[in-house]
């Protein structure tokens, strides 16, 4: 399975977190390989409080990452609507994790906070080939520019 998009993600990581339409307090991890091929998901924590720094060592040093280039977290619990100054603890702490990564070789490519209404992202939650700045993605949808329009959308 090739992850094309965030949305993608979400859609892996929300019957994790949301179960018969329950929130469960839980912090999941993705893991892509370096052609956006899924890796692994899987539950880092059950009783998840609303902070990553707890469970950083446990995101990173986990397994499940080798071979991993490229990851994702998700967690029970949405952030503030329209916060995009990234002040909130909950976002601050994802840059922290995201450069803790980086120093890893991993690339960081979505955050999302799942509740039972919907979902927020604080990454590319569109086709990663569309976002802006998605430079360093692997080109996930060659496939489209055969299409007779020559472009997507």
């Amino acid at each position: 399975m090739i992850i094309q998009a965030g949305f993608d993600l979400e859609l892996l990581t929300r019957p994790l977190i949301v179960q018969e339409g329950k929130l469960r307090p839980r912090l999941v991890v993705i893991g892509l390989d370096a052609e956006m091929q899924l890796e692994s998901i899987r539950v880092v924590t059950e009783s998840f409080e609303g902070s990553l720094k707890p469970f950083q060592d446990a995101i990173l040093e986990h397994p499940d990452l080798e071979g991993t280039k490229y990851f994702a977290i998700a967690h029970a619990g949405i952030w503030t609507e329209h916060n995009y100054g990234y002040d909130e603890p909950i976002l601050v702490e994802a840059k922290l994790l995201s450069e803790a990564a980086a120093e890893r070789g991993l690339h960081m490519i979505g955050h999302f906070g799942v509740d039972e209404t919907g979902y927020m992202s604080a990454g590319p939650h569109s086709y990663f080939d569309q976002y802006a700045s998605g430079d360093d993605l692997p080109d996930t949808m060659t496939h489209w520019v055969h299409s007779r329009l020559g472009q997507c959308g």
